[in-house]
C-alpha cells in the first residue's frame, strides 16, 4: 500500500477498473478492503515468499536471515495453479525457497514480473500493465 508503488495503478490497467480509494487515502481501512474485495473478485491470491527477514529500509539487496512463508495450507485448499512474482528478489527468493518443495507438488508453473516499485524506474506505467496483462491470461487456463 506504500503510495509510490505502483501495483495497484496496475492492476487497475490490467482489468479496467478503477479504484475509489487512493493509495494514501486518509481510510486506509476502507482502501485495503476495496483491494481484497478486488483480488477475491478476481480470483487472485496475494502473499510474500518471505514470512520474515532482516532488511535495511527496503533495499532487497540487504536481506539476511530471510525465513520463507510455508504455503502448505494454501496450496492444499485452493486451486492455485500459477505463482507470479513482482520482481526478480522476490522470484530469486521463490526459487532458492520454495520452488523444490511446492512446484512438482501441485503441478505449478512460475513466472517471474518486473517490480512495480519505484527504483524499477526503467519500466513505466505502461509497459509494466502490458507485461501484467499475462494474469488475464493465465487467469482462462
Amino acid at each position: 500500500m506504500h503510495p509510490q508503488n505502483r501495483f495497484w495503478g496496475v492492476m487497475e490497467g490490467v482489468f479496467g477498473e478503477k479504484f475509489l480509494l487512493s493509495n494514501n487515502s486518509p481510510d486506509l481501512t476502507a482502501a485495503i478492503a476495496e483491494r481484497r474485495d478486488f483480488i477475491l473478485r478476481h480470483h487472485l491470491a496475494m502473499w510474500d515468499v518471505l514470512a520474515s527477514c532482516e532488511i535495511t529500509g527496503a533495499a532487497d539487496s540487504s536481506i539476511k536471515n530471510a525465513t520463507p512463508n510455508d504455503f502448505t495450507e494454501i496450496l492444499d485448499n485452493s486451486q492455485i495453479r500459477h505463482i507470479l512474482c513482482t520482481g526478480k528478489t522476490a522470484f530469486n527468493l521463490w526459487q532458492k525457497n520454495c520452488a523444490a518443495l511446492y512446484e512438482p507438488r501441485y503441478n505449478l508453473t512460475v513466472h517471474c514480473l518486473p517490480s512495480t516499485s519505484p527504483a524499477n524506474a526503467q519500466w513505466g506505467k505502461e509497459k509494466l500493465i502490458k507485461e501484467y496483462k499475462v494474469i488475464l491470461k493465465l487467469l482462462q487456463d
